[in-house]
């Protein structure tokens, strides 16, 4: 059996739909990042000129600083370019991607049966199609393009520190690591990944109890009340509060700590500078590359910085996709193989029994039981009986909106579960006692 994939694995699965465009803004990136370290460079090589003739600057070859100047510029527009370029690629990516990924959940919905939208809330449906599908779109749009621009921009500063100084690009680098591991044991361990399933959880009932809030409004004016009238609304915001001012003080010792090991970069570079110089006091071109270990080492921090705020965004991005995933492993009503249509419209009940399910409080409730009776074509036929029941379940279960597991209805003959859904849906019609109506003319 092929394992599933999840979190970083499962999003790039997802991201490959369009791999010629991603693979395009990856390349892309990566230009960019070699062009905005030209700039560096070029100060750099004018450091070092001013530096060699230190004791007599107008022997400094202006022509060449000149010349480093405009190439400089001609970098740092190339790398704007490029990755504009690079942006525009996986945007355009993005954005088809969510559009088959929402019209997918959509239709996927649309053909689960009605138990499972009775018991998941319209709020948390809405959440997954509207903004865990967003999420998406920034991961692909901006994480994928910014993960390879700072990955390459990283590797390439670092290949340039050990061609100039190898004890200077250690002491760079042990802050790197230092920090890399402090940052990713914060937010990528097992409490992160229950903290951003507390926070999804959050997120979606305050979600569901807007929804119903909103539907309430009328009621909440009439009487004159405020929000806070509505129990379970507040409720729910201060729950999330709670959890918000939780979570940041979880991880506030750990962020600065971070921060200020990262921003201390030059605290690592200028003793070792300092040692390297003692023991070669006459060597320029070791205070030059001391200097621009000094002006370029904490240009380090920038990208690093990027690189640990998107592994936060891939955690949460992550479980926002498990839950889309969950709604696309739920089995659809099934089709039938070999359809049939029926000839008439009389409507038969045959010793038909039926329970609604709550999976997620596993319970099960029995509403009908062994109902038998038939409503022939051309008549009335009302069902009569006091509220709950079962009236509405014996209308809801003709178009098979849910399958009945024990007994069997028949329309003209023919058992619905060997008609297709098309033409069930054709077959029957329905006035509903709850009015929706569509936003359109």
């Amino acid at each position: 059996m092929k394992k599933k994939k999840e979190g970083l694995s499962r999003l790039l699965e997802i991201a490959g739909q369009k791999k010629g465009l991603l693979l395009l803004a990856g390349l892309l990136s990566v230009g960019s990042a070699m062009c905005m370290l030209v700039p560096y460079w070029a100060v750099y090589e004018v450091l070092k000129e001013l530096l060699l003739h230190g004791s007599n600057p107008v022997l400094a070859n202006g022509t060449e600083m000149i010349r480093w100047g405009w190439i400089a510029l001609g970098g740092l527009v190339g790398g704007l370019v490029l990755l504009y370029a690079a942006l525009m690629s996986s945007h355009v990516a993005a954005f088809r991607i969510l559009y088959g990924l929402r019209v997918r959940l959509s239709e996927h919905i649309g053909k689960l049966p009605l138990g499972y939208l009775n018991n998941t809330s319209i709020g948390s449906i809405k959440k997954k199609m509207d903004q865990n599908i967003e999420k998406i779109e920034g991961f692909i749009a901006h994480t994928i393009p910014d993960l390879v621009n700072v990955i390459a921009t990283v590797a390439v500063m670092f290949v340039i520190f050990f061609s100039l100084n190898v004890w200077l690009t250690v002491a760079c680098l042990t802050v790197v690591v230092l920090s890399l591991f402090l940052q990713f044991s914060n937010f990528m361990g097992k409490k992160a990944k229950e903290f951003m399933r507390v926070y999804y959880d959050a997120q979606e009932r305050m979600s569901t109890s807007a929804v119903q809030y909103v539907r309430g409004m009328p009621i909440v004016k009439i009487f004159g009340q405020s929000v806070y009238s509505f129990r379970q609304f507040n409720a729910e915001i201060q729950a999330y509060k709670t959890f918000a001012l939780k979570c940041c003080d979880t991880y506030q010792n750990g962020m600065i700590a971070f921060t200020v090991l990262l921003g201390s970069m030059v605290t690592f570079i200028l003793p070792m500078g300092i040692l390297l110089l003692n023991a070669n006091p006459q060597s320029l071109s070791l205070a030059a590359v001391w200097l621009f270990f000094i002006i370029m080492g904490p240009g380090v921090a920038s990208p690093i910085y990027k690189l640990t705020f998107l592994g936060g965004n891939t955690r949460e991005i992550n479980e926002g996709v498990a839950r889309i995933d969950r709604i696309l492993e739920r089995q659809p009503i099934p089709e039938p193989e070999h359809p049939q249509v029926p000839e008439r419209y009389d409507i038969e009940f045959r010793h038909v029994s039926f329970f609604y399910e709550n999976t997620e409080q596993g319970t099960r409730t029995k509403v009908l039981h062994d109902i038998n009776f038939k409503a022939q074509q051309g008549e009335i036929t009302a069902l009569v009986g006091p509220s709950g029941s079962g009236k509405s379940t014996v209308a809801n279960l003709i178009p098979r909106f849910w399958n009945v597991e024990q007994g069997e209805i028949l329309i003209g003959g023919v058992n619905i579960k060997q008609i297709a859904t098309a033409e069930l849906m054709d077959t029957v019609s329905f006035v509903f006692q709850d009015t929706f109506l569509f936003y359109d003319t």
